[in-house]
């Protein structure tokens, strides 16, 4: 009894400790819970594979090197959960995967992580990378919050974290988003939340936004990163000269590198493997635009029409200005538009609706956060959390996407268990260029 004794002791003494034991334990029982009984939650059945898992998981037994094993029990597995694949061929009577053209081949990481569990465990070695990376997301901020003396913001905003439905959906499965999301949250090592900005910080964040784009198309995410902080530091200040607001900007070297990292990894996967799944409605729109400019371009060469010069005499009727394929052109663009506008608002309200009747927990997490944003709003780094989710829900209204359960949207968590934390246990706003040292330890000191 006195061992037990004494180690209760240590942990009472070491709240720091204590908050990331019960976070891993509480983690740990809902990865179990949701492998076990499958997520059931409100008679909706959330598998653990999805569809478009069957092929990171067929990518991952090929680089085992047991591809037709694999693809035989990626296969039966779909059929036991009544989940089937409609990308099953048969050749010469064997099941195999077809994933050719389904614009996934540069999303090596995530089957490349999962090898060695693969190896261990078969088809549910998949889940193991999404689950650490839902860890991932929610100990980097909790870890920053406790080591500036907010711990129960960093308990409360991390229990939140993992006692979301939505969340564990999504993080205990065979897809890929979790593990973006745990990049993501690694990001807050290298930014200026905390403590001033770094040149080495600048190679961490390009090693990440490089292996972003080997996880799935992102860029946009992680400019997004930081451009909102560049934005809100820029206003905060916007008294300086224009040469100081760059330069000073502590963003501004995040800001470049994340955006030259991201493009140039978007711009090299596409060279490499060929154009990625890419926005439906954006798409669309594009395609109304070039082929608005070819008909504008291709009408505009001069022709020997009647003579302008003055003294000529004009036609009763001018010819038509502007041709009907240039009209039609531009009404697609404008229809095209309003169709993207009416969706962003479509997504947002079923994306939160959801929350309300499916996952209360997600919904005060976020709810707490722009609490935080709002109570921080002259501190640049809260505006990482309303520059990400602006982000991510654009891109689910551009891919046309409705009612995925913040699939999309997971990239936000890591800033929003930081601004929550932040916001449940600060004593006094934070604010523009204030930094809090680890050795700072009460919140009363903040401010």
């Amino acid at each position: 009894m006195g061992g037990v004794t004494q180690v209760f002791k240590a942990f009472s003494a070491n709240r720091s400790l204590s908050v990331v034991l019960f976070l891993v334990v509480f983690w740990g029982l809902a990865v179990a819970s949701r492998y076990l009984w499958n997520g059931d939650v409100y008679g909706l059945d959330f598998r653990v594979y999805h569809p478009d898992g069957a092929c990171y998981s067929q990518f991952a037994f090929d680089m085992v090197g047991n591809g037709k094993a694999g693809a035989v029990e990626i296969v039966n597995t779909y059929k036991e959960i009544g989940n089937p694949i409609a990308f099953v061929v048969s050749e010469s009577g064997d099941q195999t995967l077809d994933c050719n053209g389904r614009g996934l081949d540069a999303r090596v990481l995530y089957p490349a992580l999962s090898v060695p569990f693969v190896s261990l465990f078969g088809l549910p070695g998949m889940l193991v990378i999404p689950a650490l990376s839902w860890l991932c997301a929610i100990l980097v901020p909790a870890v920053m919050l406790l080591k500036r003396g907010f711990f129960l913001g960093a308990l409360i905003a991390g229990s939140l974290a993992i006692a979301s439905g939505s969340i564990a959906r999504w993080s205990v499965s065979n897809t890929v988003d979790p593990l973006l999301m745990g990049l993501i949250a690694l990001t807050l090592v290298f930014l200026p939340v905390f403590r001033p900005p770094r040149k080495s910080d600048l190679i961490g964040l390009a090693v990440l936004a490089i292996l972003g784009a080997l996880v799935r198309q992102s860029f946009p995410i992680w400019i997004a990163i930081a451009v909102g902080p560049w934005i809100a530091w820029t206003l905060l200040n916007r008294k300086k000269r224009l040469q100081d607001l760059i330069r000073m900007n502590p963003w501004s070297g995040p800001l470049a590198v994340l955006s030259i990292a991201a493009l140039a990894s978007w711009y090299a996967v596409g060279a490499i493997w060929g154009v990625q799944n890419s926005s439906f409605v954006f798409s669309s729109w594009m395609s109304n635009v070039t082929s608005t400019i070819e008909s504008v371009t291709s009408n505009s060469q001069p022709t020997s029409g009647p003579s302008t010069e003055v003294g000529a005499v004009l036609p009763s009727s001018l010819p038509e200005v502007v041709p009907p394929s240039t009209v039609n052109a531009l009404g697609e663009i404008w229809s095209s538009s309003t169709y993207a506008i009416n969706l962003g608002w479509k997504v947002i309200y079923t994306e939160f609706g959801q929350l309300v009747v499916l996952d209360r927990a997600l919904l005060i997490l976020l709810v707490i956060a722009a609490i935080g944003v709002w109570r921080n709003r002259r501190w640049a780094p809260g505006y990482m959390f309303v520059s990400v989710l602006s982000t991510t829900l654009a891109i689910g209204a551009l891919n046309s996407t409705l009612g995925i359960n913040f699939r999309f949207q997971m990239s936000t968590i890591p800033f929003a268990v930081l601004l929550a934390g932040l916001a449940i246990t600060s004593s006094k706003p934070l604010e523009k260029g204030q930094q809090i040292s680890p050795q700072e330890t009460r919140p009363s000191e903040v401010g």
